[in-house]
């Protein structure tokens, strides 16, 4: 069985996600990117919202840009 607040679903919305749009942490949880902005702490820096550990946002995705 599943959980729906794992990876590719995301952990505040639940909703499945393509992988490429979601941020992830070390606790294993993802953050969709319609519910990223909800937890970011400033442009850079979001706050897991399963164990407060603070991610930076260009690093925490699966697919980078740069």
């Amino acid at each position: 069985m599943s959980d729906s607040k794992t990876p590719p679903n995301c952990y505040i919305c639940e909703k499945k996600t393509d992988v490429d749009k979601l941020y992830y942490c070390i606790c294993d949880i993802a953050v969709c990117n319609n519910c990223i902005n909800s937890v970011k702490k400033n442009e850079n820096t979001w706050i897991c919202p399963k164990c407060s550990n603070e991610n930076d946002a260009s690093k925490s995705m699966l697919f980078r840009t740069n």
